[in-house]
């Protein structure tokens, strides 16, 4: 091993191939899995090998942005939620937001934008800037969260060379949790962005199994196909007892199999071997007070 180089999870050792390869990439895995801990992996090993590159990373709480910029403190990462990213990156643009803000209004078909009555004119915004909020106020130009992506995509969607300048700033874009991010979002990265010439390279980290939101992307299976992105398993588990991840293989169906970590340092590990851990069902038939204890292991998750 070369001075500098850090011994590196397989799944990673893919990735950082397909990088190398300038190959859209994602990282599935299952709970527990330790994607969070690949994610920090990947950055750092880019870092090491692009040192003058600019990094950046979205993800989908202020919790997880703390915890990834903690465990790698470099100054060519950027770490923000994807609100406040697209935000960032859009938000210099006043001509150009303020076109689309009306744009936006004005069509009968964009039901999450935050409009007025009625149809407005060119001159909606003239004397005020488009502002990003914890509130949407439409009159004063006041935009709040799900604005703010509808307004960055139709953004992308329109000026190439507002990609072009993403795509220089940011020649690598990391995705966290992408099972539950706004397709608006997927749209942007994927599809958007690929009318520039520029290079640059998105990864996605997350387990479409997972997803909790209803308006999530949910899978990433229509670019698989196009090899628009290519899919690295985790099949290693790198926090769960082996029971847990035993029955997590009985339920998925995506093909995925997880099996135990080759690092015995892993949480799960204990001299060289996985914890088997344990797992207890609750139901109940009749009896409401076991029903309401059922409720709440559930909520909890697995003991």
């Amino acid at each position: 091993m070369a001075e500098g180089e850090v011994s590196l999870e397989p799944e990673v050792e893919k990735i950082i191939e397909h990088i190398g390869g300038g190959n859209n990439f994602l990282l599935s895995g299952g709970a527990g899995s330790g994607k969070t801990y690949s994610l920090v992996q990947v950055i750092r090993e880019t870092i090491r090998q692009n040192p003058t590159a600019q990094i950046a990373c979205m993800t989908y709480t202020n919790a997880a942005v703390r915890e990834i910029s903690e465990r790698v403190n470099h100054t060519n990462l950027t770490v923000s939620t994807i609100h406040d990213f697209f935000w960032d990156n859009i938000k210099s643009y006043q001509k150009e937001l303020k076109k689309a803000a009306i744009e936006l209004i004005n069509d009968p078909d964009v039901k999450r934008f935050n409009s007025p009555d009625e149809d407005v004119d060119l001159d909606y915004f003239v004397d005020k800037d488009i502002q990003y909020k914890e509130f949407t106020l439409m009159r004063e130009g006041i935009i709040s969260h799900d604005e703010v992506l509808t307004i960055a995509n139709y953004i992308f969607k329109k000026n190439i060379k507002i990609c072009d300048i993403l795509k220089d700033k940011y020649p690598f874009i990391f995705l966290d949790e992408y099972q539950d991010t706004a397709p608006e979002v997927v749209e942007i990265l994927l599809s958007h962005l690929s009318q520039s010439l520029k290079k640059n390279i998105i990864g996605f980290f997350g387990d479409a199994m997972q997803s909790i939101y209803d308006d999530g992307i949910g899978n990433l299976a229509v670019y698989q196909a196009q090899n628009v992105v290519l899919e690295v398993q985790k099949e290693q588990n790198r926090r769960n007892p082996r029971l847990i991840y035993e029955l997590a293989n009985k339920l998925r169906t995506d093909g995925l199999v997880q099996v135990a970590s080759v690092d015995e340092a892993a949480p799960n590990m204990v001299d060289g071997n996985v914890i088997d851990g344990t797992i207890e069902f609750y139901y109940s038939l009749a009896n409401e007070d076991k029903f309401e204890e059922a409720k709440k292991i559930s909520r909890l998750g697995f003991r």
